[in-house]
């Protein structure tokens, strides 16, 4: 079972979970300390991190450095890509 991450940003705590969505490999935050906020999504390229099933391992950079490039869910339907 994939462990979920936590990261603080925008001034909130943030669980990130990996998904798939059709084929598309996606990072889906969860706001953990209001229920006020939206999903966020973004995509992650198919040579980012191919073999993991959680991002227990990716460093905390870098997990929000995708949370920068992601959108709310819902919003947009072209989710924002992140490259290496």
């Amino acid at each position: 079972m994939p462990v979920p991450v936590t990261i603080s940003a925008d001034g909130d705590s943030w669980r990130a979970e990996l998904a798939d969505d059709g084929g598309k490999r996606i990072v889906v935050f969860f706001c953990l300390t209001t229920d006020q906020r939206p999903y966020r999504v973004a995509c992650m390229d198919s040579g980012w991190y191919p073999d993991a099933e959680s991002l227990e391992n990716v460093p905390e950079e870098q997990v929000k450095a995708l949370f920068r490039s992601s959108g709310s869910m819902g919003v947009r339907l072209d989710f924002p890509a992140y490259g290496r």
